[in-house]
């Protein structure tokens, strides 16, 4: 038997040892634009602040040019899932649009029907900027349907209203979180919700927007995300003292009303160093818990530390992760969370800068976390990875994780006196997280990778009788084949299973469920 098991270890090593040589988790996927690599410069100023991958594998990018007068456009990128330029959208793969003299783009998203939003500010017609929203069709033109000829706007009066991040309720309506300047021209964190079709909901808040209340002048809402519940919880800074800013994070109802049950009066207040500690993105976990990132800084020298925080559900740091609920990273100067995801089995994803402020070289960081908040070691260079363009000032200001796992950054290269468009992709390893127990002692696959509309052996080894059913898991984690394989006695037997033509070449997961809850999975690879 042991025998046995050392072949089907033997037979699994063959198929995916030089598969597994070429993806190390966290090095540059070099199958990407032939370098890993796709960097745009528009002549002057350039920067993408969000990216999103669309259900078929394309990528969308979202920033803002600049020309040499500052004048500024926005700037929606789509690439195909090789880093190639899609020619089917805008003008060869880009859209730009220009909304009086400066236009800026901050987030995006792909909704269910494959319509485009995109959102940021425009200067408004008394100098200062409002929130603007426009939708995109399928190939990169404005749908002239959405809000008012295809924009909607939100402009609370003279000062700057801007919109940083955006999320969409479980009915379709959008969310946009930044700040609006109030009548005593402070900044209010801020939420405004427009209907699925562009149009200010004035149910919403007062009048379709949601604040909380300050007493300083800057404060701000950077990330916003939705629990399953309907509620929303926004995350960015709140000024305390003229010197210094505090976390905050807050959770209003499906309404815009706060919650009262979060925290006090709805909102987290926290200040960890009296200088400067601000959020910039936030998601919600698997089982309910919220995760921020951002960073902050030390008094003594005001260098920035990479922050991430964990918070339960009513509003109270969770002192399983990391030190207290917090990890905080970084021995050079400048270390900051820009953009974050939850991976499928609860890991956390973090994208920003890592190195020296400026005008010194900072390069864009990639950290990997496991759920208790300790560095992935797996990933990277004990689970972080630095990407330099030239010893400049680099920041990745968004990240999105495709179905296969890999992980799509976007942000900034500066180059020869210019900074570009940069988009970058890396290699990642992704499990499902699902409990192993010893009833399936062993699971080997065969041929691996396999190619579709071809047959694959999977060999399996019990330890005792049990009938036995077939999954295939896609990295998204939704399940795209199901089979019974019967009653099976103890040992070793092996499943003949065709593969149809039909999957998608990419990662998958094979699990195998026996009785109670004897689990185990294996990974498998599809090719052309």
């Amino acid at each position: 038997m042991k025998n046995m098991k050392n072949l089907l270890l033997l037979i699994l090593f063959a198929f995916c040892g030089s598969i597994v040589a070429q993806n190390i988790p966290g090095t540059i996927d070099s199958t990407f634009n032939g370098t890993g690599r796709v960097i745009l410069d528009n002549g002057f100023l350039d920067l993408y602040q969000d990216v999103k991958i669309q259900p078929d594998g394309k990528i969308v990018a979202v920033g803002t040019t600049y020309d040499a007068s500052y004048a500024a456009d926005f700037q929606v990128t789509r690439l195909l899932s090789d880093g190639t330029y899609d020619p089917s959208f805008g003008t060869n793969g880009v859209f730009r649009y220009h909304l009086g003299y400066e236009t800026g783009s901050y987030s995006c998203l792909i909704k269910d029907d494959g319509n485009i939003l995109v959102s940021g500010i425009s200067m408004d017609d008394f100098g200062g900027f409002a929130m603007v929203l426009l939708q995109l069709g399928e190939t990169g033109k404005i749908d002239s349907a959405f809000g008012v000829n295809g924009i909607a706007y939100y402009d609370y009066g003279m000062g700057e209203d801007i919109a940083y991040a955006m999320a969409l309720q479980n009915d379709g309506k959008i969310l946009l979180a930044g700040h609006i300047s109030n009548e005593n021209f402070q900044k209010e964190p801020a939420v405004v919700r427009f209907t699925e079709n562009g149009i200010l909901d004035a149910s919403f808040g007062l009048n379709g927007v949601a604040t909380v209340p300050v007493t300083e002048t800057d404060n701000e809402f950077a990330g916003i995300c939705v629990q399953p519940d309907g509620k929303i919880v926004a995350a960015g800074h709140i000024s305390n003292g003229l010197s210094w800013f505090s976390l905050l994070l807050a959770r209003f109802d499906e309404n815009g009303i706060l919650d009262p049950t979060f925290d006090t009066n709805g909102y987290v207040n926290m200040n960890l160093g009296n200088v400067d500690d601000e959020f910039f993105d936030v998601r919600i976990t698997t089982n309910g818990e919220i995760i921020a990132t951002g960073f902050t800084t030390t008094q003594d020298d005001f260098n920035y530390h990479l922050l991430v925080m964990k918070f339960d559900g009513n509003g109270a740091l969770v002192p399983g992760f990391g030190e207290e609920g917090m990890v905080i990273w970084g021995e050079t100067s400048y270390n900051v969370g820009y953009a974050m995801e939850i991976l499928p089995d609860d890991k956390i994803v973090v994208a920003g800068s890592s190195g020296e402020k400026a005008p010194m070289d900072s390069d864009w960081g990639i950290w990997k976390f496991n759920v208790d908040g300790t560095l992935d070691e797996s990933f990277g260079n004990g689970g972080v990875v630095t990407t330099d363009a030239t010893m400049e000032f680099d920041e990745a200001l968004g990240i999105a994780v495709q179905e296969d796992g890999k992980l799509v950054a976007a942000g900034k290269f500066r180059m020869n006196n210019n900074i570009n468009f940069g988009v970058v992709r890396y290699m990642n390893e992704l499990t499902v997280s699902v409990p192993e127990i010893s009833k399936i002692q062993e699971v080997a696959v065969n041929p691996n990778p396999v190619r579709r509309n071809s047959n694959i052996n999977i060999a399996i080894e019990l330890s005792e009788a049990q009938t036995i059913s077939l999954e295939i898991i896609n990295m998204a984690g939704s399940v795209i084949i199901e089979r019974s394989l019967g009653n099976q006695a103890a040992g070793i037997f092996v499943e003949n299973f065709f593969l149809p033509s039909g999957i998608s070449s990419g990662l998958y997961f094979i699990r195998l469920k026996g009785n109670g809850s004897a689990y185990a999975t294996k990974k498998m690879i599809v090719i052309e």
